[in-house]
């Protein structure tokens, strides 16, 4: 609590209570005045400029008609920087599958995919990175520690060709700013149904599409909601996302293998969930249409 009293900003709020989700690193608080909650998130002082641009990113969303948080303050204080933000209400949609896995939880991947394509709805200008050389050495460095583990799983070796064969895909894809970090434990949804999305992840610029890689976590538990957030994204399916989507899952799994440390059982773990989101496509890869999808069609 010594560090929220140098922050005068602070003084005006009721600290309700400290926050322990999360794994970025930062203290989160819920903060209340007059009548409403807040969020309080503080932090080394040496990722100011990071967190700026998350703050900054709720900025270009203030008009619109979505459930997000709202900028409220910014700055620094001592060695800290500190950010106060609107709260969302409402249970991360990752609690309320798992707490219930046997449900449809078509409708509700609807509303999150409505708000989702609002997010991508604004398109940024004067962009000059290429997307495709950006992918591509994205693909260099999370192959590079598949092939430094040294351990070949279901699909892994024609996912990885998938990705060298087919970086034409990426060629000319529209940009648009993205939320970052977008999963369904980003995602909350309230007691009326309402969807929240909360913690922007900084100032990213990328495909749209990209983002449907988050869909990987959910679809462990729920076909459903996957489905779901697919339709509610799009009126009609395009016939070249299922391609794009294909691309990604492979990128996505072999990413998810540059988070794990180098201790056996971490390995395994990493590998076990990098083999099941490329196992989507089927277990050699080879299917066109993911298996979930299949369902529906």
């Amino acid at each position: 609590m010594d560090d929220l009293e140098r922050i005068a900003a602070v003084k005006a709020y009721k600290v309700i209570e400290k926050i322990a989700d999360g794994c970025s690193g930062d203290e989160k608080y819920k903060l209340q005045k007059d009548g409403k909650y807040f969020l309080l998130r503080l932090g080394d002082k040496t990722k100011v400029s990071e967190k700026k641009k998350e703050y900054d990113q709720l900025a270009i969303y203030a008009d619109r008609d979505m459930n997000i948080q709202k900028p409220i303050a910014f700055g620094t204080a001592a060695d800290k920087f500190y950010s106060i933000v609107s709260w969302v209400d409402g249970m991360p949609i990752m609690d309320i599958i798992k707490k219930n896995t046997s449900k449809d939880y078509y409708d509700l991947g609807k509303k999150v995919g409505r708000e989702l394509n609002k997010l991508h709805s604004l398109a940024p200008t004067g962009l000059k990175a290429d997307w495709q050389d950006i992918i591509e050495r994205r693909a260099a460095r999370f192959l590079e520690k598949y092939h430094r583990i040294g351990i070949e799983f279901d699909g892994s070796k024609n996912a990885e060709q998938y990705i060298r064969q087919n970086f034409c895909l990426m060629s000319d894809r529209p940009r648009t700013i993205l939320h970052g970090d977008f999963h369904w434990n980003n995602c909350v949804v309230d007691t009326s149904g309402n969807v929240g999305i909360i913690d922007f992840s900084g100032n990213n610029i990328g495909d749209p599409w990209y983002e449907f890689g988050g869909l990987l976590w959910a679809l462990e538990y729920s076909d459903s909601f996957a489905n779901g957030q697919i339709d509610g994204y799009f009126d009609v399916v395009p016939e070249a996302f299922w391609k794009i989507f294909k691309f990604y899952v492979a990128l996505y799994a072999f990413e998810h293998l540059t988070y794990s440390s180098d201790t056996p059982e971490d390995i395994k773990s990493h590998i076990f969930n990098a083999e099941r989101m490329i196992n989507i496509f089927g277990k050699n890869f080879e299917q066109d249409i993911p298996l979930f999808r299949k369902q529906v069609l």
